[in-house]
Protein backbone atom coordinates (compact mmCIF):
# COMPACT_ATOMS: atom_id res chain seq x y z
CA UNK A 1 0.00 0.00 0.00
CA UNK A 2 1.20 3.50 -0.90
CA UNK A 3 0.59 6.42 1.46
CA UNK A 4 -1.81 8.98 -0.02
CA UNK A 5 -0.96 11.65 2.57
CA UNK A 6 1.93 12.25 4.99
CA UNK A 7 1.94 10.70 8.45
CA UNK A 8 2.61 13.02 11.36
CA UNK A 9 3.61 12.22 14.90
CA UNK A 10 1.80 13.67 17.92
CA UNK A 11 3.98 16.79 17.77
CA UNK A 12 3.05 17.73 14.21
CA UNK A 13 6.30 16.52 12.62
CA UNK A 14 6.27 14.46 9.39
CA UNK A 15 7.62 10.95 9.93
CA UNK A 16 6.57 9.39 6.60
CA UNK A 17 5.95 11.32 3.39
CA UNK A 18 3.11 10.56 0.98
CA UNK A 19 4.13 8.25 -1.85
CA UNK A 20 6.01 5.84 0.41
CA UNK A 21 5.14 2.18 -0.12
CA UNK A 22 4.54 0.68 3.31
CA UNK A 23 6.77 -2.14 4.46
CA UNK A 24 7.27 -4.02 7.74
CA UNK A 25 9.78 -1.46 9.03
CA UNK A 26 7.69 1.67 8.61
CA UNK A 27 4.51 -0.12 9.68
CA UNK A 28 6.28 -0.88 12.97
CA UNK A 29 7.26 2.80 13.13
CA UNK A 30 3.63 3.83 12.65
CA UNK A 31 2.57 1.50 15.45
CA UNK A 32 5.25 2.83 17.78
CA UNK A 33 4.18 6.43 17.20
CA UNK A 34 0.57 5.56 17.91
CA UNK A 35 -0.99 6.66 14.62
CA UNK A 36 -4.77 6.22 14.60
CA UNK A 37 -5.57 6.91 10.96
CA UNK A 38 -3.76 6.84 7.63
CA UNK A 39 -4.77 7.11 3.98
CA UNK A 40 -3.58 4.83 1.18
CA UNK A 41 -3.69 5.34 -2.57
CA UNK A 42 -6.68 3.81 -4.35
CA UNK A 43 -7.29 4.69 -7.99
CA UNK A 44 -11.05 4.45 -7.51
CA UNK A 45 -11.06 7.09 -4.80
CA UNK A 46 -8.17 9.42 -5.67
CA UNK A 47 -10.63 12.24 -6.47
CA UNK A 48 -12.17 12.11 -2.98
CA UNK A 49 -10.85 14.84 -0.71
CA UNK A 50 -10.60 14.04 3.00
CA UNK A 51 -9.24 17.15 4.75
CA UNK A 52 -8.78 16.99 8.55
CA UNK A 53 -10.85 19.25 10.76
CA UNK A 54 -7.61 20.50 12.35
CA UNK A 55 -4.28 20.32 10.46
CA UNK A 56 -1.89 17.90 12.20
CA UNK A 57 0.81 20.59 12.28
CA UNK A 58 -1.47 22.79 14.38
CA UNK A 59 -2.50 19.91 16.64
CA UNK A 60 1.17 19.11 17.15
CA UNK A 61 2.10 22.71 17.94
CA UNK A 62 -0.61 22.92 20.61
CA UNK A 63 0.51 19.55 22.03
CA UNK A 64 4.09 20.80 22.33
CA UNK A 65 2.99 24.02 24.02
CA UNK A 66 0.71 22.15 26.44
CA UNK A 67 3.51 19.72 27.32
CA UNK A 68 5.85 22.60 28.12
CA UNK A 69 3.25 24.26 30.36
CA UNK A 70 2.52 21.06 32.29
CA UNK A 71 6.23 20.35 32.82
CA UNK A 72 6.78 23.92 34.07
CA UNK A 73 3.69 23.66 36.27
CA UNK A 74 4.95 20.49 37.96
CA UNK A 75 8.38 22.05 38.53
CA UNK A 76 6.86 25.26 39.89
CA UNK A 77 4.55 23.51 42.35
CA UNK A 78 7.39 21.42 43.77
CA UNK A 79 9.67 24.42 44.30
CA UNK A 80 9.57 27.33 46.71
CA UNK A 81 9.58 29.86 43.88
CA UNK A 82 5.92 29.76 42.92
CA UNK A 83 4.99 32.27 40.22
CA UNK A 84 2.40 32.80 37.45
CA UNK A 85 2.40 30.29 34.58
CA UNK A 86 3.09 31.77 31.15
CA UNK A 87 0.24 30.93 28.77
CA UNK A 88 1.03 33.43 26.02
CA UNK A 89 1.98 30.81 23.40
CA UNK A 90 -0.95 28.55 24.29
CA UNK A 91 -3.29 31.53 24.14
CA UNK A 92 -2.10 32.47 20.64
CA UNK A 93 -2.34 28.89 19.41
CA UNK A 94 -5.86 28.62 20.83
CA UNK A 95 -6.85 31.65 18.74
CA UNK A 96 -5.59 29.80 15.66
CA UNK A 97 -7.34 26.57 16.66
CA UNK A 98 -10.59 28.45 17.27
CA UNK A 99 -10.53 30.13 13.86
CA UNK A 100 -9.75 26.80 12.17
CA UNK A 101 -12.60 24.92 13.86
CA UNK A 102 -15.29 27.56 13.31
CA UNK A 103 -14.37 28.09 9.65
CA UNK A 104 -16.56 26.58 6.96
CA UNK A 105 -13.72 24.98 4.97
CA UNK A 106 -12.82 22.01 7.12
CA UNK A 107 -13.22 18.26 7.07
CA UNK A 108 -15.41 15.99 9.16
CA UNK A 109 -14.65 15.76 12.87
CA UNK A 110 -13.06 12.44 13.73
CA UNK A 111 -13.30 10.50 17.00
CA UNK A 112 -10.02 8.69 16.40
CA UNK A 113 -8.48 8.82 19.86
CA UNK A 114 -4.90 8.85 21.09
CA UNK A 115 -3.09 5.55 20.56
CA UNK A 116 0.12 6.56 22.35
CA UNK A 117 0.15 5.86 26.08
CA UNK A 118 3.16 8.09 26.71
CA UNK A 119 1.71 11.10 24.89
CA UNK A 120 -1.93 10.78 25.99
CA UNK A 121 -1.90 13.68 28.48
CA UNK A 122 -0.62 16.07 25.81
CA UNK A 123 -2.61 14.86 22.80
CA UNK A 124 -6.03 13.97 24.23
CA UNK A 125 -6.82 17.54 25.45
CA UNK A 126 -6.25 19.04 21.98
CA UNK A 127 -8.72 16.64 20.39
CA UNK A 128 -11.25 17.38 23.14
CA UNK A 129 -10.73 21.13 22.72
CA UNK A 130 -11.41 21.08 18.96
CA UNK A 131 -14.59 18.99 19.24
CA UNK A 132 -15.81 21.01 22.23
CA UNK A 133 -15.42 24.25 20.26
CA UNK A 134 -17.34 22.70 17.35
CA UNK A 135 -20.08 21.63 19.76
CA UNK A 136 -20.19 25.11 21.26
CA UNK A 137 -20.52 26.66 17.84
CA UNK A 138 -23.40 24.29 17.04
CA UNK A 139 -25.39 25.62 20.01
CA UNK A 140 -24.55 29.26 19.19
CA UNK A 141 -21.95 30.06 21.82
CA UNK A 142 -20.14 33.36 21.33
CA UNK A 143 -16.47 33.53 20.37
CA UNK A 144 -15.32 34.53 23.84
CA UNK A 145 -17.07 31.59 25.48
CA UNK A 146 -15.80 29.24 22.76
CA UNK A 147 -12.23 30.24 23.51
CA UNK A 148 -12.78 29.76 27.25
CA UNK A 149 -14.20 26.31 26.49
CA UNK A 150 -11.16 25.46 24.39
CA UNK A 151 -8.75 26.62 27.09
CA UNK A 152 -10.68 24.66 29.73
CA UNK A 153 -10.40 21.53 27.56
CA UNK A 154 -6.63 21.96 27.27
CA UNK A 155 -6.11 22.30 31.02
CA UNK A 156 -8.87 20.01 32.29
CA UNK A 157 -6.31 17.57 33.70
CA UNK A 158 -3.68 20.01 34.93
CA UNK A 159 -4.33 18.70 38.45
CA UNK A 160 -2.75 15.38 37.44
CA UNK A 161 0.62 16.95 38.30
CA UNK A 162 -0.35 16.73 41.99
CA UNK A 163 -1.34 13.05 41.95
CA UNK A 164 1.00 10.37 43.34
CA UNK A 165 3.34 8.96 40.73
CA UNK A 166 2.18 5.76 39.05
CA UNK A 167 -1.60 6.10 39.51
CA UNK A 168 -2.29 7.22 35.96
CA UNK A 169 -0.01 4.57 34.46
CA UNK A 170 -1.39 1.67 36.48
CA UNK A 171 -2.21 -1.26 34.22
CA UNK A 172 -5.01 -2.60 36.46
CA UNK A 173 -8.07 -0.95 37.96
CA UNK A 174 -7.61 1.59 40.75
CA UNK A 175 -8.39 0.78 44.38
CA UNK A 176 -10.68 3.01 46.45
CA UNK A 177 -7.90 5.26 47.77
CA UNK A 178 -6.43 5.73 44.30
CA UNK A 179 -9.85 6.44 42.82
CA UNK A 180 -10.55 9.12 45.46
CA UNK A 181 -7.21 10.73 44.66
CA UNK A 182 -7.98 10.81 40.94
CA UNK A 183 -11.44 12.27 41.62
CA UNK A 184 -9.77 15.28 43.24
CA UNK A 185 -7.99 16.29 40.04
CA UNK A 186 -10.76 18.66 38.80
CA UNK A 187 -10.44 20.57 42.09
CA UNK A 188 -6.65 20.67 41.80
CA UNK A 189 -6.85 21.76 38.15
CA UNK A 190 -9.27 24.61 38.81
CA UNK A 191 -7.27 25.82 41.83
CA UNK A 192 -4.02 25.88 39.86
CA UNK A 193 -5.66 27.77 37.01
CA UNK A 194 -7.29 30.29 39.35
CA UNK A 195 -4.15 30.90 41.40
CA UNK A 196 -1.32 30.76 38.87
CA UNK A 197 -2.84 31.80 35.52
CA UNK A 198 -5.01 34.54 34.05
CA UNK A 199 -7.30 32.05 32.35
CA UNK A 200 -10.40 33.48 34.04
CA UNK A 201 -12.97 32.14 36.53
CA UNK A 202 -15.36 30.91 33.82
CA UNK A 203 -12.85 28.49 32.33
CA UNK A 204 -11.66 27.41 35.78
CA UNK A 205 -15.26 26.57 36.69
CA UNK A 206 -15.69 24.52 33.50
CA UNK A 207 -12.63 22.52 34.52
CA UNK A 208 -13.98 22.06 38.05
CA UNK A 209 -17.27 20.63 36.74
CA UNK A 210 -16.19 18.62 33.69
CA UNK A 211 -16.62 15.25 35.48
CA UNK A 212 -20.09 16.07 36.81
CA UNK A 213 -22.89 14.13 35.12
CA UNK A 214 -26.49 14.90 34.12
CA UNK A 215 -27.98 12.38 36.61
CA UNK A 216 -25.78 13.45 39.54
CA UNK A 217 -23.44 10.45 39.38
CA UNK A 218 -20.31 12.48 38.64
CA UNK A 219 -17.66 14.09 40.82
CA UNK A 220 -16.38 15.98 42.77
CA UNK A 221 -19.72 17.40 43.99
CA UNK A 222 -22.43 15.21 42.44
CA UNK A 223 -24.07 18.14 40.63
CA UNK A 224 -27.12 17.46 38.45
CA UNK A 225 -28.60 18.85 35.24
CA UNK A 226 -28.59 22.65 35.02
CA UNK A 227 -26.48 22.96 38.17
CA UNK A 228 -23.63 21.99 35.82
CA UNK A 229 -22.62 24.78 33.46
CA UNK A 230 -23.52 24.13 29.82
CA UNK A 231 -19.88 24.43 28.79
CA UNK A 232 -18.83 21.85 31.41
CA UNK A 233 -21.54 19.50 30.12
CA UNK A 234 -20.06 19.77 26.61
CA UNK A 235 -16.54 19.25 27.91
CA UNK A 236 -17.56 16.21 29.94
CA UNK A 237 -19.21 14.56 26.94
CA UNK A 238 -16.41 15.16 24.43
CA UNK A 239 -13.80 14.12 27.01
CA UNK A 240 -15.54 10.77 27.56
CA UNK A 241 -15.90 10.15 23.83
CA UNK A 242 -12.20 10.62 23.07
CA UNK A 243 -11.13 8.80 26.24
CA UNK A 244 -13.10 5.72 25.17
CA UNK A 245 -11.57 5.84 21.68
CA UNK A 246 -8.04 6.06 23.11
CA UNK A 247 -5.68 3.33 24.31
CA UNK A 248 -5.32 3.36 28.10
CA UNK A 249 -3.01 1.42 30.44
CA UNK A 250 -5.81 -0.89 31.67
CA UNK A 251 -7.57 -1.48 28.32
CA UNK A 252 -7.36 -1.21 24.55
CA UNK A 253 -9.07 1.57 22.63
CA UNK A 254 -12.76 1.24 21.72
CA UNK A 255 -14.04 1.65 18.18
CA UNK A 256 -15.20 5.17 17.30
CA UNK A 257 -18.17 3.80 15.35
CA UNK A 258 -20.89 1.32 16.21
CA UNK A 259 -20.75 -1.92 14.24
CA UNK A 260 -24.41 -2.70 13.67
CA UNK A 261 -23.98 -6.44 13.40
CA UNK A 262 -23.62 -6.49 17.19
CA UNK A 263 -26.95 -7.35 18.77
CA UNK A 264 -26.70 -4.78 21.57
CA UNK A 265 -25.14 -1.42 22.13
CA UNK A 266 -21.54 -2.21 23.03
CA UNK A 267 -19.54 -0.22 25.55
CA UNK A 268 -16.68 -0.52 23.07
CA UNK A 269 -18.14 2.13 20.82
CA UNK A 270 -17.43 5.73 21.76
CA UNK A 271 -20.10 7.54 19.77
CA UNK A 272 -22.80 5.00 20.57
CA UNK A 273 -21.87 5.23 24.25
CA UNK A 274 -22.65 8.96 24.23
CA UNK A 275 -25.95 8.36 22.45
CA UNK A 276 -26.91 5.47 24.73
CA UNK A 277 -26.41 7.56 27.88
CA UNK A 278 -28.38 10.57 26.69
CA UNK A 279 -30.58 11.69 29.58
CA UNK A 280 -28.49 9.74 32.09
CA UNK A 281 -24.87 10.84 31.98
CA UNK A 282 -25.25 13.50 29.32
CA UNK A 283 -27.61 16.40 28.59
CA UNK A 284 -30.02 15.05 25.91
CA UNK A 285 -30.15 18.40 24.11
CA UNK A 286 -26.38 18.40 23.77
CA UNK A 287 -26.37 14.77 22.63
CA UNK A 288 -28.76 15.73 19.82
CA UNK A 289 -26.36 18.49 18.79
CA UNK A 290 -23.47 16.02 19.01
CA UNK A 291 -25.15 13.57 16.63
CA UNK A 292 -25.74 16.35 14.09
CA UNK A 293 -22.06 17.27 13.84
CA UNK A 294 -20.15 14.02 14.53
CA UNK A 295 -20.69 11.45 11.77
CA UNK A 296 -20.38 7.81 12.78
CA UNK A 297 -18.85 7.18 9.34
CA UNK A 298 -16.77 10.26 8.36
CA UNK A 299 -15.46 10.77 4.82
CA UNK A 300 -12.63 8.37 4.04
CA UNK A 301 -13.90 5.53 6.22
CA UNK A 302 -13.85 2.08 4.62
CA UNK A 303 -17.17 0.27 5.14
CA UNK A 304 -18.85 -3.01 4.33
CA UNK A 305 -22.40 -3.63 3.05
CA UNK A 306 -24.54 -6.60 3.90
CA UNK A 307 -24.15 -8.03 0.39
CA UNK A 308 -20.38 -8.37 0.85
CA UNK A 309 -19.31 -5.29 -1.11
CA UNK A 310 -16.94 -2.73 0.37
CA UNK A 311 -16.84 0.99 -0.19
CA UNK A 312 -15.42 4.32 0.90
CA UNK A 313 -17.54 7.03 2.49
CA UNK A 314 -17.25 10.06 0.21
CA UNK A 315 -19.52 12.39 2.15
CA UNK A 316 -21.13 12.26 5.56
CA UNK A 317 -24.80 13.16 5.95
CA UNK A 318 -25.52 15.80 8.62
CA UNK A 319 -29.25 15.00 8.44
CA UNK A 320 -28.80 11.33 9.38
CA UNK A 321 -25.62 10.13 11.03
CA UNK A 322 -25.92 6.58 9.63
CA UNK A 323 -26.77 7.55 6.06
CA UNK A 324 -23.54 8.61 4.35
CA UNK A 325 -22.85 8.59 0.63
CA UNK A 326 -20.41 5.89 -0.41
CA UNK A 327 -18.50 4.70 -3.45
CA UNK A 328 -18.27 0.95 -4.07
CA UNK A 329 -14.66 -0.15 -4.54
CA UNK A 330 -14.86 -3.95 -4.42
CA UNK A 331 -17.29 -6.81 -4.20
CA UNK A 332 -18.61 -10.00 -5.70
CA UNK A 333 -19.13 -8.33 -9.08
CA UNK A 334 -16.69 -6.41 -11.27
CA UNK A 335 -18.78 -3.25 -11.43
CA UNK A 336 -17.12 0.12 -11.89
CA UNK A 337 -16.81 2.54 -8.99
CA UNK A 338 -20.19 4.02 -8.26
CA UNK A 339 -21.09 7.05 -6.26
CA UNK A 340 -24.15 8.15 -4.36
CA UNK A 341 -25.54 5.05 -2.70
CA UNK A 342 -27.97 6.34 -0.11
CA UNK A 343 -28.10 3.98 2.83
CA UNK A 344 -29.79 4.20 6.19
CA UNK A 345 -29.74 1.68 8.99
CA UNK A 346 -32.70 3.07 10.90
CA UNK A 347 -31.32 4.82 13.96
CA UNK A 348 -33.57 6.20 16.67
CA UNK A 349 -32.86 9.88 16.06
CA UNK A 350 -35.38 12.40 14.82
CA UNK A 351 -34.88 13.03 11.10
CA UNK A 352 -36.83 12.82 7.85
CA UNK A 353 -35.53 9.32 7.20
CA UNK A 354 -36.44 7.91 10.59
CA UNK A 355 -37.66 4.31 10.57
CA UNK A 356 -40.07 2.82 13.03
CA UNK A 357 -38.34 1.84 16.26
CA UNK A 358 -37.74 -1.89 16.43
CA UNK A 359 -38.39 -4.02 19.46
CA UNK A 360 -35.63 -5.91 21.22
CA UNK A 361 -31.91 -5.28 21.26
CA UNK A 362 -31.20 -4.75 17.57
CA UNK A 363 -30.82 -8.49 17.17
CA UNK A 364 -32.24 -8.69 13.63
CA UNK A 365 -30.12 -10.42 10.98
CA UNK A 366 -29.33 -7.57 8.63
CA UNK A 367 -28.16 -9.94 5.92
CA UNK A 368 -31.72 -11.41 5.79
CA UNK A 369 -33.59 -8.18 6.42
CA UNK A 370 -34.86 -7.86 2.87
CA UNK A 371 -33.48 -4.37 2.28
CA UNK A 372 -30.45 -3.76 0.06
CA UNK A 373 -27.34 -1.65 0.60
CA UNK A 374 -27.29 -1.78 4.38
CA UNK A 375 -24.03 -0.67 5.93
CA UNK A 376 -23.14 -3.19 8.59
CA UNK A 377 -19.71 -2.21 9.85
CA UNK A 378 -16.58 -0.16 9.70
CA UNK A 379 -13.71 -2.36 8.57
CA UNK A 380 -11.57 -1.97 11.66
CA UNK A 381 -9.19 -4.73 10.52
CA UNK A 382 -8.50 -3.16 7.11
Amino acid sequence: MELASPIYDNWGDVVLQNGIVLDARNIAQIEDIGVGELYVVNKKTEDISVPPMVPPELEGAVSKALRRVLIECRAMLTSRNQQPIDLVLVNNLMDELLETVISENKGDPSIAGCFSLRDYNYVHPIKVAALSILMGKAISMGKKELKQLGMAALFQNMGYVLLPQGILDKSGFLNNAEMKAVQRHPVYSSQILARYTEIGPEAANMVLQHHERWNGSGYPFGLRKDDISRAARILGMTDVCFALASKRPHREEFLPAFAIEHSIVSSQDAIEYVIAYSGELFDPELVRAFTRIVPIYPAGTMVKLNDGRTGIVIKSNPDCLRSPRIRIISGATTETAEEGLDICTGCELECDQRHEKKDGKRDLDLAKDGRKNILISELSDY
